[in-house]
This record gives structure tokens, sequence and C-alpha cells, in this order.
């Protein structure tokens, strides 16, 4: 069974989201951060202290989106698409997308808060990375890529939800609101989103 180390709005709410989609079984355990002070257990599945983290036998990944993809091609689901699909390429990088393009202004949102224009220019950001969804939106479909929920919607749909933690989520369009309430809607979505 696949441990699950995490916390909270942490990363592990994703792989909570891909696990609940593929339906396998797994456990959590909370870590509280900083793990150095409070779990140093936890040490010795990552180094770093960061979350999330899973263990599954002698298996030990530490980064979310590897985590997805590992759930998704151990359990055999369709949530990951294969070199050689037709829109691999283009999954592959939504999938880097949610991370690596659409969630930094979220982070500089909260860091550079008190600074004087942090938080406009984070708005800003984010609200032009935003227009590349609504690009790819725009056709009326319901999933980012392959006509099915991806670990590209995982990734983004994630960022999307982190966009209201941190005050940004008005910036996000109606359109691509109602692409993550149909994300929301799924019943997994919700068991991950449950705890």
């Amino acid at each position: 069974m696949i441990t699950v180390y995490g916390t909270g709005a942490a990363r592990s709410r994703r792989v909570l989201w891909a696990l609940e989609e593929v339906g396998a079984p797994y456990e959590v355990v909370t870590v509280q951060l900083p793990a150095r002070d409070h779990n140093p257990e936890y040490l010795r599945i990552n180094p770093t202290g960061a979350l999330p983290a899973i263990t599954d036998g002698d298996m030990v990944l530490t980064e979310s989106l590897a985590i997805c993809e590992y759930v998704a091609r151990k359990h055999g689901s369709d949530l990951a698409l294969n070199p050689g699909d037709p829109d691999y390429y283009d999954y592959l990088q939504l999938i880097y997308f949610g991370e690596a393009t659409l969630a930094p202004p979220l982070s500089w949102a909260r860091r550079f808060a008190s600074h004087p224009n942090g938080v406009s220019d984070a708005r800003q950001k984010f609200g032009e990375r935003l227009e590349f969804l609504r690009a790819k939106l725009s056709d009326g479909r319901d999933y980012l890529v392959a006509g099915r929920l991806t670990l590209a919607d995982i990734s983004v749909g994630y960022t999307l939800g982190l966009s209201d933690l941190f005050g940004l989520h008005d910036v996000v369009p109606a359109d691509v609101v109602a692409y993550e309430d149909r994300l929301k809607a799924r019943p997994a979505y919700q068991r991950a989103y449950a705890g």
C-alpha cells in the first residue's frame, strides 16, 4: 500500500487526487512543518523535509508530479499519456505548465505581499499566464488534452485551487473557472480534498 506523507493544502492534495482517480489504496501520514522541528524522523524519507513524499515498498518518491505519474502508470490508468500518443507533447507541456509557469505568481503574491507592487505584479503575471489556458479551452473542451482527465488537468487544477488560497482567484476568467468547476465536481477530487 502507498503511504503518502503530507499536510493540509500542500502538493500532497494532487497526489491524493491521482490516487482517488485510479482507486488505489493508500494511507496518509500527516507531517507538521518544519519537519526538522516537528517530525525529524520524516527526514529519513525526504532529507529536504519538503512535502509530499510517498513510500510504496522500497519505492520512495518526493516530487508530487513524479508521484502522480508513478501512481498513474503503476495502476494502469488513462491519466498518463505515452510517447507516441497524438497529444503526448502537449500533455507533457501542460503538466509542467501547471507547476513551473502557472504556480510561481502565487508564491510571489505571498512572498512579496508587503512589497509596494508585489501583489499587483503577481496578479498581472498570473492573469497573463491564464491566457494560455483560455486558448486551450476556447474550443469548448472539458479537459486540456486527449478528451479526458489526465495528469495535465491534475497539475493545472491543483494550481487553480491554490489561487483562491493566495488571493488571486478573482483573476481567473469565467471560462477557466468553469473548467475548474468541472474538475472540482469529480468525485475523486472531492474525496481528495475532503480531509
